[in-house]
């Protein structure tokens, strides 16, 4: 068990009642809640007023890196292991980009990125390709699925749900 995850007050209760039911349940969740919010980037990186508020249920606002638009499917990549994994045509998701990414580019229909501008390498890596972006979608790598489909316009930089 990790004590290390377990809340103070719920470990003071147990060391003092003698009841230590339920640790193990309460350490194991507590640890998952901060491996996700590790693996989230931090808010410093979108920066205060990355883009504007205007999101919804469907539709996420994010800034515009590459002009065009296309629908299709997403493929969420979190680690450069998942790069042999990346379908022809899907739609890139990607916390961010560096320049190892590029081939990717290649076989990408579009690309969202959860931190960066007009810009950042993804956003000029795509207007190279003449492939459309949308940066700064916050938590794009948790609120899509694989396989899921949407719809992005990088001249507006906008993310919609289809």
């Amino acid at each position: 068990m990790d004590i290390f995850f377990l809340p103070p007050a719920e470990l003071e209760h147990a060391i003092t009642s003698g009841d230590y039911r339920g640790l193990r349940a309460t350490a194991a969740r507590e640890k998952t809640a901060y491996q996700d919010a590790c693996a989230r980037a931090p808010a410093w990186e979108y920066g205060a007023d990355s883009a504007p508020a205007t999101d919804s249920a469907n539709s996420w606002q994010g800034l515009g890196g590459s002009p065009g638009s296309i629908s299709g499917e997403v493929f969420i990549i979190t680690d450069p292991a998942q790069f042999a994994d990346f379908p022809q045509g899907a739609i890139l998701v990607a916390r961010t980009t560096n320049p190892a990414w590029t081939p990717l580019f290649y076989h990408a229909a579009g690309v969202i990125t959860e931190s960066g501008g007009p810009l950042s390498h993804g956003a000029v890596t795509a207007r190279e390709l003449g492939i459309p972006a949308v940066m700064g979608i916050r938590d794009a790598c948790y609120r899509l699925t694989n396989g899921q489909r949407v719809k992005i316009d990088g001249s507006l930089g906008r993310v919609i749900i289809l």
